[in-house]
């Protein structure tokens, strides 16, 4: 797939199901006497809590130093290979949230109703159109809720509005995730030269066990071309702000972002092109 991958699409970028490789630690390293005693643990951190690539590979290093790796072809294997997977060099790629093929198998569910196993060809063709009507209508049904509810603001804060106004009900509900967690942020001014600003954020990252720990991160931000850039890039990977960003253009009384933040492909007032490609030979 991979040679594939760069054959046919060679302005793409190709990731690894990270949860493909995770699941497998128990297995290639759960016989070490330390796996559940700070090993695991190791390597998660490595791999998630490292913000650059030079922080990744100094923890790596140390890792295998620590726990006397360096003949673990696995390891190694998957090191050599770091850029498809470790999120540390997938950074400011667009990837939709994605990190696991969890969303391509949802195709399975997708002809749910429609196809199953003694499905024949020329059925599937019929009720392939019939998907795509069905899931064009379904969309349409999304849109016209956004379109006609609105959801209220919970909060004074006038870049929300920016987003109520324009941003369709599901994605204007991440925004307001966004908002509300802005109340964990510790952000403190570091430097300042010329028009821009350098911001530390240290931030309260609740974990899947329920853990809580304090991250840090860097913001950047420019007053003369209200331009902000944080170090954890959930803008470039999800295109929506986090809310280390937002805590600046708030600390910094910013009332309206640029177009550049208020992406086509959430807006609520645009007709999507594909939900009137041709999906039969006679109709629309």
């Amino acid at each position: 797939m991979k040679n594939a991958i760069a054959l046919v699409f060679p302005d793409t970028r190709h990731r690894y199901c990270q949860w493909h490789i995770m699941r497998k630690l128990p297995e290639k390293l759960g016989s070490h006497a330390a796996f559940n005693f700070g090993l695991k643990t190791s390597i998660q951190s490595a791999l998630y809590d490292s913000q650059t690539c030079l922080e990744l590979e100094m923890k790596w290093g140390q890792l295998i130093e620590k726990y006397e790796f360096s003949d673990n072809a696995w390891l190694q294997g998957l090191y050599n290979e770091r850029l498809f997977w470790v999120p540390a060099y997938l950074k400011g790629v667009f990837w939709a949230d994605m990190s696991t093929t969890q969303r391509s198998k949802s195709m399975n569910a997708f002809f749910d109703g429609f196809v199953h196993s003694g499905t024949t060809l020329k059925e599937f063709v019929d009720q392939f159109d019939n998907t795509l009507r069905k899931k064009v209508e379904l969309e349409t049904t999304a849109d016209f809720n956004s379109s006609n509810q609105t959801i209220p603001c919970s909060s004074a804060f006038s870049i929300e509005k920016q987003f109520q106004a324009v941003y369709m009900s599901v994605k204007f509900k991440e925004v307001q995730k966004k908002v509300w967690r802005m109340i964990l942020c510790n952000c403190i001014l570091i430097s300042k030269e010329g028009s821009i600003s350098t911001y530390d954020v240290l931030d309260e990252i609740t974990t899947d066990d329920d853990h809580v720990k304090s991250v840090r991160y860097t913001v950047y931000f420019n007053e003369e071309e209200v331009d902000v850039k944080c170090t954890c890039t959930l803008f470039e990977m999800r295109e929506i702000l986090c809310r280390h960003t937002l805590n600046i253009c708030q600390m910094n009384k910013i009332h309206a972002l640029l177009d550049k933040y208020i992406l086509d492909r959430w807006r609520k007032d645009l007709k999507r092109r594909y939900t009137v490609v041709k999906s039969s030979y006679d109709d629309l």
